[in-house]
């Protein structure tokens, strides 16, 4: 009895796994990119990240006596603003100047890696401040500002695999709220073209 027990248990537990695997409780939607062709034979794509619901965790800042550090995580949203994957920014600042790493990770897609220097702005959030927008305020038309100069890639795979691409960060700033989050949405403007 003990086992005819056994072995009904495993056919029944093997049984649920074919079913299960036959017959998904639900499916995964993938969405179709949303890319354009330029002229000159490169494809235009935007991301998009809005804020501060798609942070996934509060930026973390590492200062240091002539460096200092961030990195932020995100969700990632395409054109439409279906979520499509994740972003991470790691940032780097060294006497006086800056360095953007990005990582751009599609599960259906692949990932991209970018990487790019440019001078000491300052933080988006001192960025913000200079233009006048204290917390708790809103900004009417947004404010549209672009940081620094494109990263390139370094790294790619799966579909993005032999193509160079170029990325753009735009933030379009609707407000800040009270505890000092930026409130709006991150553009990420890429171009990539056949690596030759």
């Amino acid at each position: 009895m003990k086992r005819l027990l056994q072995i009904g248990f495993a056919l029944g537990l093997v049984g649920t796994i074919a079913v299960a695997y036959a017959f998904p409780w639900f499916d995964y939607e993938r969405y179709l990119s949303k890319t354009s062709v330029v002229a000159n034979g490169g494809r235009v794509e935007q991301f998009m990240v809005r804020l501060p619901a798609d942070q996934i965790e509060s930026t973390i800042e590492v200062p240091g006596s002539n460096a200092g550090q961030r990195l932020s995580h995100f969700k990632l949203r395409d054109a439409a603003g279906n979520v499509i994957g994740l972003a991470a920014k790691h940032e780097l600042t060294i006497d006086g100047a800056r360095e953007t790493a990005w990582l751009l990770t599609i599960p259906s897609r692949g990932t991209i890696a970018l990487a790019g220097w440019s001078p000491l702005l300052g933080s988006i959030e001192s960025t913000v401040a200079d233009r006048g927008l204290a917390r708790g305020q809103s900004a009417e038309p947004a404010l549209s500002i672009d940081f620094g100069v494109p990263a390139q890639s370094v790294v790619t795979t799966g579909e993005f695999e032999g193509i160079s691409f170029e990325l753009v960060e735009t933030w379009e700033v609707t407000g800040v709220d009270e505890e000092g989050n930026i409130r709006g949405t991150l553009q990420l403007n890429t171009i990539g073209r056949l690596s030759s």
